[in-house]
């Protein structure tokens, strides 16, 4: 369980922090008015979190890239109805939109 402090706090005591992360494998949040902003880990958990991002990213890049094909698309509304249409004429059967 991750120890929760102020962000006055953890600027009084930043290398106390330090070493708490780095030696005493202790995982430290951040909050500022009571919402969490920042944690502050070791290098070993960056480490761990950077190799499952990049495992990630690359299973999940080509879906991200198809659907951001469609980002810009100002028309898409047009398209959609466009594809309706060739399905009921394609199909005989109507579609609701």
């Amino acid at each position: 369980m991750p120890t929760i402090i102020s962000a006055a706090e953890a600027k009084r005591r930043l290398s106390e922090l330090i070493g708490r992360v780095a030696y005493g494998h202790e995982r430290i949040i951040i909050e500022r008015k009571g919402k969490p902003m920042a944690a502050v880990i070791g290098m070993a958990d960056l480490t761990r979190l950077e190799a499952l991002e990049d495992q990630m990213g690359s299973e999940t890049h080509p879906i991200m890239r198809a659907f951001g094909g469609w980002a810009d698309r100002q028309d898409l509304d047009e398209l959609l109805e466009e594809i309706y249409a060739a399905r009921e004429r394609a199909l005989g059967r109507e579609v609701e939109l």
